[in-house]
């Protein structure tokens, strides 16, 4: 059996903890014994500790904003330190065969991995467009600290690549994957969509994230100021997800943002839920507009497997996702009447809805399944790790 270590900057259930959980939850027992290292206790360690998997909170050093500072840089080096003796400790006796650091931000596991000198796998999850000094340093630093990348998407690799030529020896692509964990219920989506109150007559449209600058959740907004003004009254549309921690500013933007909208009374921003399929389940679209580049795009693939259509921004990992016309809607991006376009066109068609909808599933079946996601990293895994 390999002791695979994973370490991961957050215990938060967005789109790479959720990712990380369900790896870690599917891995072949038998071969694979796994330990999740996190930074701090929340939604991502209590579901690791009642999958009953192995599960630490200790220091670890996740690369912020703020850790670019002249501040953070200077203080890097003790941090990194303490955070190597940390894991030291946590992992006393283990004999580990290698390391899954998942996302950039997480430093400690490619610190301690080139430490021990024990086989370390970087799995991408980020297109970094600023801070300049981020988009430089971060696809070197991956190339200095790896054995092998792996990104998930090729918008991702393209983007790691292009700044570090070199990666691509040692970079491959292995797309996310879901698989639904319950049922649909019909009693739960009729009482979410009556929470927010959408009738039997209205076409519901859900935008579930991550409340933070790039996410697209203002655009959304000013896309329903203007479907309003053309007299659309029977489109309802819910914002579900938190602001990172530190970050509440983002979610209190937004509910100004939608207070001072004509079509305020239409949207509802909702918290953070872990049930995220019976949104799904009630809504009749789904939107990703985010603003800058996706590196995938997880709700997508959540949506198509709900059997939902997609109205997405047309760049990043989402071109990979989404096939305009047969499962969903591009739009071009940051442009909010194109979103409303897409929007309306939908909300009055509801046979092209269904059609896309089927379609999304089964492509999300094909090509963005839990179980070839899994595979892929178990062959991985077996190959990399030190025998």
């Amino acid at each position: 059996m390999k002791t695979i270590v994973f370490v991961h900057q957050s215990a938060d259930m967005y789109g790479s903890d959720m990712t990380l959980l369900s790896l870690v939850r599917m891995l072949d027992s038998k071969r694979f014994r796994a330990i999740v290292l996190l930074p701090l206790d929340g939604p991502l360690y209590r579901a690791m500790r009642e999958a009953g998997i192995e599960t630490h909170i200790t220091r670890l050093v996740c690369v912020a904003r703020k850790t670019l500072t002249l501040r953070g840089l200077f203080t890097l080096p003790f941090e990194a330190s303490a955070s190597l003796s940390a894991i030291d400790k946590v992992l006393e006796g283990a004999d580990v065969d290698m390391v899954h650091s998942n996302t950039l931000a997480a430093l400690s596991g490619a610190l301690w991995a080139w430490r021990r000198k024990v086989p370390h796998l970087w799995h991408v999850h980020e297109i970094i467009e600023r801070p300049t000094l981020a988009r430089r340093l971060f696809p070197r630093m991956a190339n200095w600290l790896s054995d092998m990348v792996v990104t998930n998407s090729l918008s991702t690799l393209d983007w790691l690549t292009s700044v570090a030529p070199g990666l691509g020896k040692k970079t491959g692509c292995i797309w996310n994957g879901v698989e639904r964990p319950t049922p649909f219920d019909a009693g739960k989506a009729a009482g979410f969509r009556r929470s927010v109150g959408a009738s039997d007559g209205d076409v519901l449209v859900a935008l579930v994230g991550r409340i933070n600058r790039w996410k697209g959740q203002t655009l959304l907004v000013e896309a329903a100021g203007i479907l309003l003004q053309k007299g659309r009254r029977n489109i309802r549309y819910v914002i579900v997800g938190s602001p990172p921690n530190g970050q509440e500013h983002f979610r209190k933007s937004l509910v100004e943002k939608v207070d001072s909208s004509t079509a305020r009374d239409f949207i509802n921003v909702v918290d953070f839920t872990d049930d995220v399929w019976t949104v799904w389940d009630a809504c009749d679209i789904a939107v990703v507009p985010s603003t800058e580049p996706e590196p995938f795009g997880l709700v997508a693939i959540e949506a198509m497997a709900a059997g939902k259509p997609v109205v997405a921004a047309a760049h990043g990992g989402l071109k990979e996702i989404v096939i305009d016309g047969e499962t969903g809607l591009f739009f071009a991006p940051k442009d909010a009447g194109a979103l409303a376009d897409r929007l309306g066109r939908l909300a009055s068609d509801a046979a092209l809805r269904g059609s896309m909808g089927r379609n999304g599933r089964e492509r999300q079946k094909a090509l963005f399944s839990l179980e070839s996601h899994v595979s892929s990293f178990e062959k991985l895994y077996e190959t990399m790790a030190r025998q």
